[in-house]
């Protein structure tokens, strides 16, 4: 889990009034990731459900995202981070999401743009904001951005409430806000070969050369 993920979880759990039940999807953490993916003590003293298609650490049953088995309307809060990628049918999985939520209840999810790929135990898909866009549809209040270089973000965070007008506004999500501003500031830099450049520029750098490649291949057929 990207420590970016666990603060945007953290300003969730501090910044609003949490419903509960608590369901998490996607609890079971991968490998190395036990301490830092461990949520449920975010929500200390609240009914927390962790879920996982297979068994495991932080587990506390076993579901299908895509016809879960909880009754409509008998959830408080969902927390599904970086799951979503790993889903065979996001859009049929978030409608799931969304049916078994509470009138008032809050759905907090991220996935990943740009990332190599890492079977958990599948990893299908790739999401834009306007793609968590789509999949926030059925809430009546709704939010997603990203995390990372504007063309190419390294992730997506989106939350939906089942409730019209609720705020869901930077000052909601300051920590989160703050390490997304922050993302390729001048003094953030990495190796790019023998030299040492801003992240920003690196990305920039590097979508530039996609886009002259692929011109290159277009031309050659």
């Amino acid at each position: 889990m990207r420590p970016v993920v666990r603060t945007f979880v953290e300003d969730v759990a501090e910044q609003f009034d949490i419903v509960a039940p608590v369901v998490e999807i996607g609890s079971r953490p991968a490998e190395g990731q036990e301490a830092q993916a461990n949520l449920r003590s975010l929500f200390g003293g609240v009914d927390y459900i962790g879920c996982d298609m297979q068994p495991g650490d932080n587990v506390d049953q076993i579901e299908d995202i895509h016809a879960l088995s909880f009754a409509d309307g008998s959830i408080g809060t969902v927390i599904c981070v970086e799951v979503l990628e790993h889903v065979a049918d996001p859009l049929r999985a978030v409608r799931e999401i969304h049916r078994v939520l509470k009138p008032g209840g809050m759905a907090a999810l991220t996935s990943v743009m740009f990332m190599a790929i890492h079977a958990h135990p599948y990893d299908y898909w790739r999401f834009t904001p306007e793609g968590f866009d789509l999949l926030l549809e059925p809430f009546e209040s709704k939010r997603s951005w990203a995390y990372g270089f504007p063309l190419l973000p390294e992730g997506v965070f989106g939350v939906g409430v089942k409730a019209p007008d609720v705020d869901l506004g930077p000052k909601r999500f300051p920590r989160t806000e703050a390490m997304c501003s922050s993302w390729g500031r001048d003094d953030d830099r990495v190796d790019f070969g023998p030299i040492r450049v801003p992240l920003g520029r690196m990305w920039s750098e590097t979508l530039r050369q996609t886009a002259r490649t692929a011109r290159k291949r277009v031309r050659r057929t």
